[in-house]
């Protein structure tokens, strides 16, 4: 046993390297850049992955579209490089003694960029139309803690119901259905930003385009080609465009990173989204020096289930699926940038990672520790009690957006499968760009889907608000009552240790419904020229970027 075992993982450590390729170029490709920048240089190239599927900021859903929309608006609060919610078109705020109302006093330059002034009543106007079920907002649900909020969403009340109010020009009120420490860092986020009423109302499916768009933040969109790139211009009319040093930012949608890569080696980019597979850290920072940045990130890579698909709609075929995927074969073989295996639906270090190691507290998840095989033994009784066999196999189908990192990880998985069940199981893998495979599983068009979930402030209740009855983000089609349950009780608990005590169950519900299976926690990395100044990733875990921290540096000599 001991020796076939050693077999079993020499084979599948060889396939995914074989999987993995090599894709990070020649060790003599030490980029020779200066540290100032060329002569003349007034636009930041960055990329951003992907097509930008929306710059409506209430209808933003992902982490590309959020890179370009965190530039064009800003909200009550915004973030420093550490992720805490600081000032933004609010200069300051007061809380009720309870908690449940927030007073924000706006700024009096605060302007949108056709140089009209950003009002209260821009924010009621904004904040009612997020949580109106028309507009359709995917994150909505971080605005249900606003008094009537759930009741608008739900269409038991009208949007003029919510709890915000103008009291005059430059001072909104907002009162909570209960207490929330964490509201500011809410506000920071992009189904909170303002949007412009007059524009809007004029053109509600047209008005966020090129040509069109009036924003409030440190940039304007310029120009938006799809497929090609956009264009941003520093926003004279920004409350704070003074301390705004970079006057373009030009966003490219490049959906390989090798050559994003390529690009950046030959100065066509500054700062790239991501890295290609096949070097790990260490072989990127021999080769890049400081250039290379590697940070921890709170979000976590896995698929959803369908659980209204075929096959998947069994908790037993679920749990099978889960035991069997090999998460460390896949870090070393494939990713090699520090990420860590993941069992929980909420990654390590959300909330100084008090829910680590809460799969030994789920007794459904005591395969965790044992070895491939024996999982692999267990697993396919699940099959079998599923009604699956040989002569009755399974069929499956791995959908992803197209990228070459979800691409390998997508066969790996299938390999690993393969392996464990043998003739008990057919499995194909489908790719679709992000734009359409969003609407694929919104749509719920599919059987199991590759997504990942980065945290948009630091709170558990962030990702297990994915796993609600009428979430919009719930892409598996469930109902879990039980856990809809805990979670509103945390969220109206009245101390941290309870809110902590309800998330934990919710999130042990999710898991044990195997709702989703889960794959690695998240670290992001990605090169940055020496010449770029004010950007500080160091502590900044939710990789939330702004291009108004930035500016070129100068040739000292000049």
């Amino acid at each position: 046993m001991k020796g076939s075992k050693k077999v079993l993982v020499l084979g599948l450590t060889l396939a995914l390297a074989a999987l993995s390729g090599c894709g990070g170029g020649s060790g003599n490709t030490q980029a020779a850049n200066s540290d100032s920048a060329p002569k003349g240089k007034d636009t930041l190239i960055v990329g951003v992955g992907t097509g930008v599927p929306t710059l409506d900021p209430q209808l933003v859903n992902d982490t590309t579209s959020s890179r370009v929309v965190d530039d064009l608006f800003e909200g009550l609060t915004t973030e420093d490089q550490a992720n805490k919610a600081i000032p933004g078109v609010a200069k300051s705020w007061d809380i009720s003694k309870d908690g449940t109302v927030y007073t924000f006093h706006l700024r009096d330059n605060a302007k949108w960029s056709n140089g009209k002034p950003v009002t209260a009543e821009d924010f009621v106007f904004s904040l009612r139309r997020a949580v109106t079920p028309e507009t359709a907002a995917p994150n909505n649900t971080m605005l249900n803690v606003i008094k009537g909020a759930q009741a608008i969403m739900d269409n038991k009340a009208k949007a003029d119901t919510l709890g915000v109010k103008a009291l005059d020009d430059s001072t909104l009120q907002i009162t909570l259905a209960h207490p929330l420490a964490y509201f500011p860092a809410i506000l920071a986020n992009s189904v909170a930003y303002p949007v412009y009423p007059p524009l809007v109302k004029e053109d509600p499916k047209g008005w966020a385009q090129a040509g069109k768009m009036i924003s409030n933040g440190a940039y304007e969109l310029k120009e938006w080609i799809p497929n090609g790139h956009i264009l941003a211009l520093k926003n004279p009319n920004y409350w704070d465009a003074s301390n705004v040093k970079i006057d373009k930012v030009r966003y490219l949608p490049i959906n390989s990173p090798t050559d994003e890569l390529n690009r950046y080696k030959a100065g066509q980019m500054d700062i790239t989204w991501t890295l290609p597979d096949g070097l790990s850290a260490e072989q990127y920072r021999q080769q890049f020096g400081s250039q290379f940045v590697d940070v921890t990130q709170l979000g976590g890579y896995f698929y959803w289930f369908n659980t209204n698909a075929e096959g998947v709609d069994k908790l037993e075929v679920r749990k099978a699926l889960t035991m069997t995927v090999n998460r460390k074969a896949i870090i070393d073989a494939i990713l090699k940038m520090g990420q860590t295996p993941l069992y929980s639906i909420v990654p390590q270090g959300i909330q100084g990672g008090i829910y680590d190691n809460i799969y030994k507290d789920v007794p459904s998840y005591s395969w965790v520790n044992k070895p491939m095989a024996e999982r692999a033994q267990i697993a396919k009784g699940l099959l079998e009690k599923a009604g699956y066999s040989d002569m009755h196999p399974l069929d499956l189908v791995i959908s992803y957006n197209t990228l070459p990192t979800h691409q390998k990880i997508a066969e790996a998985i299938t390999q690993m499968w393969k392996h464990a069940f043998g003739g008990m199981i057919n499995v194909k893998v489908q790719n679709e760009e992000w734009k359409v495979y969003l609407q694929t599983l919104q749509q719920q068009n599919y059987q199991i889907g590759r997504f990942s979930w980065i945290a948009d402030f630091n709170a558990a209740s962030n990702f297990v608000d994915m796993f609600l009855c009428n979430s919009p983000n719930n892409n598996a089609g469930f109902c879990n009552k039980a856990l809809d349950k805990e979670y509103q009780l945390g969220m109206y608990a009245p101390t941290q240790a309870q809110f902590d005590s309800h998330m934990e169950k919710a999130i042990e519900l999710a898991m044990a419904g195997y709702y989703s299976l889960p794959i690695y926690n998240y670290t992001y990395f990605r090169l940055v020229k020496p010449y770029i100044g004010g950007y500080d990733p160091e502590n900044n875990h939710m990789d939330h970027v702004y291009s108004k921290w930035m500016y070129f540096k100068e040739d000292k000599k000049s």
